[in-house]
């Protein structure tokens, strides 16, 4: 163990040097790292599997780069760059982790450590509020959650202490009106209490379907409880709100799903570069699938879908706004990394010691590209997620670890 410790704090340092912005969400000083080792990456062996993500992310970034010309949307629109970015990370932390997942597991820390200096030292327009819940929400929530798992599993934590935590966490995070990140802490700590009480003795499907369970226990009992103002007046009247316009559940308090697919069923192979491209029949046709899906025909559509021309995360989800911006091969990326944590999830018990923090971010993950924008250190991320699920699927052999 002593002879790896002077690489894996390297990986660390490396990993948090993320904390330097160069352009938005898409590059930072990790990513100069990462440009410089990229020869090694050519030195290494890899199989098919292995160059299949980097393949999706060179063929979502022609695929952009297609649609932003013909659109007369820059290239550099951060959205665009973001296959681009993955690619590059994705091959630096290659280089920097061996596919050693106990090495990934180093630089998700790297990563959760250089989110929060970034957000307590810089941060984005609206963590700059000097309100603590909105640097909670929109920031550094999933970067606290990975390094306080990642700590307790270094520090060899009894097995019910990460659970705990991270109900904690998902309590603490419900009275900062972030439903989401609550969600995903109990999601989280379900998984991991599911196998740690039943174990081999209840099958894999029964324990995803006891997860699922949890998922709509949690949609169901979180507003009754959020109108009661248990949890704060933010959340009390954000529920209040949403159930008052009818939000369907399935779209999880998101309103920009019927605008997404509004606009992939305009232009479904080549894209529309950018959402700002979007022409107001687009919006007329989108309203009316939101009212079709139960939205109230008295929902404020223009003040939650059309956002200034540099908000980037107008579409609100990974997965729609790769396909409606940059074409039907833009969407392969998303597809695959939502595939990855679903196998994560599904076979988390093989990451061994860092089984906590593998389901952890992979659950993060999944709510991301399905309802959330690219956020800062969001696409280095998950390239770690790609790099765990080939080396717990594909390698061939058992994840080992330390007293595991």
């Amino acid at each position: 163990m002593h002879s790896v410790m002077p690489g894996q704090i390297l990986i660390f340092v490396a990993a948090a040097a993320s904390a330097i912005q160069g352009a938005n969400v898409t590059v930072t000083a990790l990513s100069l790292i990462c440009l410089l080792i990229t020869p090694a990456w050519f030195l290494m062996s890899h199989r098919g599997i292995d160059v299949l993500p980097l393949l999706l992310a060179g063929l979502g970034w022609i695929s952009f780069l297609a649609s932003c010309l013909v659109n007369d949307v820059s290239v550099l629109w951060p959205n665009a760059l973001a296959p681009a970015a993955f690619g590059l990370y994705f091959i630096g932390l290659t280089v920097i982790t061996r596919r050693s997942v106990d090495s990934i597991a180093v630089a998700l820390a790297g990563l959760a450590v250089g989110a929060i200096i970034f957000f307590l030292a810089e941060g984005i327009e609206l963590t700059q509020t000097g309100r603590f819940a909105d640097t909670w929400k929109y920031g550094i929530a999933s970067a606290v959650t990975i390094l306080l798992v990642f700590g307790l599993t270094i520090l060899r934590a009894p097995r019910l202490v990460v659970p705990g935590a991270l109900l904690a966490l998902g309590l603490a995070s419900l009275g900062l009106n972030y439903r989401a990140h609550a969600l995903v802490c109990f999601l989280a700590a379900g998984t991991l209490l599911i196998n740690h009480v039943f174990g081999s003795r209840l099958r894999r499907g029964w324990q995803f379907a006891g997860l699922i369970m949890i998922g709509v226990a949690f949609a169901y009992v979180m507003p009754i409880v959020a109108r009661t103002g248990l949890f704060g007046s933010a959340l009390q009247r954000k529920t209040i709100e949403q159930d008052a316009f009818n939000v369907p559940l399935l779209l999880a308090g998101r309103t920009e799903p019927p605008m997404s697919v509004s606009a992939i069923l305009e232009r479904p192979f080549l894209g529309w570069g950018s959402a700002m491209n979007l022409t107001p029949d687009v919006y007329t046709s989108a309203q009316h699938l939101a009212t079709r899906l139960g939205f109230d025909p008295t929902f404020p559509f223009d003040v939650y879908w059309i956002l200034p021309p540099t908000n980037y995360s107008a579409m609100h989800s990974i997965l729609l706004g790769s396909w409606a911006e940059g074409g039907a091969l833009a969407v392969l990326l998303p597809v695959a990394l939502l595939v990855a944590c679903f196998g994560i999830v599904w076979n988390f018990t093989r990451l061994g010691r860092w089984a906590p923090l593998g389901v952890t971010v992979a659950l993060q993950g999944i709510w991301d590209i399905m309802y959330g924008p690219w956020l800062y250190n969001m696409i280095p991320t998950f390239a770690c997620i790609a790099l765990l699920f080939s080396a717990t699927h594909f390698r061939g052999r058992p994840v080992r670890s330390d007293g595991q």
